[in-house]
């Protein structure tokens, strides 16, 4: 009889690496927010997949930026890198068509990465992501040989998130170095988080594309009221998304209201697909002046930041 392996699995990698569009796909759910603009998933979500003889607890961690060095910022990076000390091993996700220099070097946010996986001593899968995207598939070749001369990687494969292709390969991979437990989710469940993150989750989705060129990351979306009337089949939200200029509330609400009407249209059909019921949303905008450069403000939003010495 075989032998089941259940645990966690941390994802990192850098920034629209494709690590929400890879756990959504593996869940067959929508779990992680994915938009085109970059450093978009802002908290640890757990996608879980069910397989016969494991359960795979993925946690999907924000992305590394080079270029942002805001508070928000290093409280998003904070959070990735202590997720690896949390996990039974590692699974770094690269873009094949950013994975190396025109020199041919591993660039430096990876270089980063691996220096911290190394640092937490943990098994570490690599996972070379968008290969429907390479030209000709030895195009890997050098990228596999960096890697493998950089880090002792347990396992290297090849896949494409977007296309689903060899996720089957990736798992084969991941199980080995998962401890032999009962399963801790039941197997229903694609993800531990609530349907009130889910829901605010979906509505950030929404900003990001309709706003993606007007706005900066300065938006955040408080659930201030979330009420299942399941009997009805029915779900009435509340939320208030969180500016930090009048500038920017100026281009939420825009001319007699018309963005937030279509920000609310689109939000509320894809929370109903999500969550199964007719939802009805209400959306305001305040401004809460650079909360993303305050770290009581960080906290209270759930953007946690370690305490420096």
């Amino acid at each position: 009889m075989s032998k089941f392996h259940c645990g966690f699995i941390a994802l990192v990698g850098r920034t629209n690496a494709g690590k929400s569009t890879l756990v959504n796909g593996l869940t067959c759910e929508r779990v992680s927010i994915t938009s085109p603009k970059a450093q978009t998933t802002r908290d640890k979500i757990r996608g879980i997949v069910n397989r016969k003889d494991a359960q795979f607890i993925i946690i999907d961690t924000p992305g590394l930026h080079l270029w942002l060095k805001r508070a928000l910022n290093q409280a998003m990076i904070s959070q990735a890198l202590s997720t690896l000390g949390d996990s039974d091993c590692v699974l770094m996700l690269v873009d094949a068509t950013q994975a190396l220099t025109k020199e041919g070097e591993i660039e430096e946010i990876e270089r980063g990465l691996i220096d911290a996986i190394a640092a937490s001593k943990k098994d570490a899968i690599l996972a070379i992501n968008k290969i429907d995207l390479l030209k000709d598939p030895a195009q890997l070749l050098p990228i596999m040989e960096a890697y493998s001369k950089a880090f002792a990687f347990k396992e290297i494969v090849a896949v494409s998130a977007r296309k689903r292709r060899e996720f089957d390969t990736l798992l084969d991979a991941i199980v080995k170095y998962l401890p032999e437990q009962p399963a801790l989710f039941p197997k229903a469940y694609y993800t531990d988080q609530s349907e009130r993150f889910l829901a605010s989750e979906i509505i950030r989705e929404v900003i990001y594309r309709q706003m993606m060129k007007e706005l900066p990351y300065s938006a955040v979306v408080v659930i201030d009221d979330f009420k299942s009337m399941r009997a009805e089949n029915r779900i009435d939200i509340k939320a208030t998304i969180y500016v930090e200029r009048e500038s920017q509330k100026a281009i939420f609400v825009g001319k007699g209201g018309s963005a937030i009407k279509q920000l609310g249209i689109e939000a509320r059909e894809k929370l109903s697909t999500a969550l199964d019921a007719a939802v009805r949303l209400d959306l305001v905008v305040k401004v809460k002046t650079d909360w993303s450069e305050n770290p009581k403000e960080l906290k209270k939003f759930g953007y946690l930041i370690e305490d420096q010495d």
